[in-house]
């Protein structure tokens, strides 16, 4: 087996895994979170049978913001709701006008993870500081934030073997997949 088709192995494989979570954490907070993941693989798949183009990065721009609202809390969103949109039109203005290099895109990408991650984070700590109770589920979760934010990262910089550095990622991510798609949030 060559490594081009192990790499497409394991992203069919990982498309179809990442299917299962949100069906887990349905009615749980990070319902749509996980819904966000696993649509994003499949609609740029078929966009890609469609129109035999790469998916435009706007639209993993747009999809990573739509995953950071998906982290706050209902009421934190409804108390922000004018500057998320604000927020979502001036995102939606530097896509169409501004012209980012990849390395920007990249960088914007990484800056919203990193955002993700900060945010669960600190929902890992607090419930630890203040419950005394040790969620697995967010700190595998923070884990998983982490891969992700390796990869951008090394798509920016370039630090590892592209393929390599993928499939190892790859692998954890589906170890991550099958995490999600058995543990609940809040299960004890």
């Amino acid at each position: 087996m060559t490594t081009s088709e192990l790499i497409r192995y394991l992203f069919y494989f990982s498309i179809f895994l990442w299917l299962i979570p949100p069906i887990r954490q349905f009615k749980k907070h990070y319902f749509y979170f996980f819904l966000i993941l696993a649509l994003m693989d499949p609609i740029s798949l078929l966009y890609f049978e469609i129109v035999k183009k790469s998916m435009p990065l706007g639209f993993y721009l747009f999809a990573n913001y739509f995953l950071l609202l998906s982290t706050f809390e209902k009421d934190s969103l409804l108390r922000n709701l004018y500057l998320i949109l604000i927020s979502g039109v001036v995102l939606l203005g530097m896509l169409i006008f501004a012209g980012f290099t990849l390395k920007q895109i990249y960088i914007i990408l990484i800056a919203i993870q990193f955002l993700i991650f900060a945010t669960t984070l600190k929902k890992f700590i607090v419930k630890y500081a203040f419950e005394k109770k040790f969620d697995l589920f967010l700190l595998v979760l923070n884990f998983y934030l982490i891969t992700i934010i390796t990869k951008f990262f090394n798509l920016l910089v370039g630090f590892a073997d592209a393929s390599a550095f993928f499939i190892i990622t790859t692998i954890a991510q589906i170890i991550f997949g099958f995490y999600f798609s058995i543990v609940r949030e809040n299960n004890s």
